[in-house]
């Protein structure tokens, strides 16, 4: 009976540690680069993703708002996930954002970035 309970706790940890599939997450924003700021010591990156005048592919709640992009924040390009990728505007690009829950309610939104998809076809 005592099994029990480890093998749980076992499946929890691993199901925890697999990599999230960038296909199943439920995005905040979508949207192209407009604009990019860079902190000057390079801790993070905040770029303004504009998604007011682009056809969605998923429904978002936001439109048009900043992301932080610091080292906790896992980017994926065409689905596959890199470590680096260099930020610039450009409205070819679909760029998708999940925030970490707290975002600031100014226009645009503020918040810091758990997740970010690139799609650069």
């Amino acid at each position: 009976m005592k099994k029990t309970p480890l093998l749980f706790l076992m499946i929890l940890f691993i199901n925890s540690c697999q990599a999230e599939d960038p296909s199943s997450i439920r995005y905040d924003m979508q949207g192209y680069i407009e604009d990019v700021r860079i902190d000057s010591e390079g801790a993070f990156i905040n770029v303004l993703v504009n998604g007011q005048m682009i056809n969605q592919e998923g429904p978002t709640m936001i439109d048009y708002g900043w992301a932080t992009i610091n080292q906790t924040t896992t980017i994926f390009l065409n689905n596959e996930e890199i470590e680096f990728y260099t930020f610039k505007p450009d409205t070819a690009i679909t760029v998708l954002v999940k925030y970490d829950g707290a975002i600031m309610e100014s226009y645009p939104v503020q918040g810091t970035a758990k997740i970010v998809s690139i799609k650069d076809n």
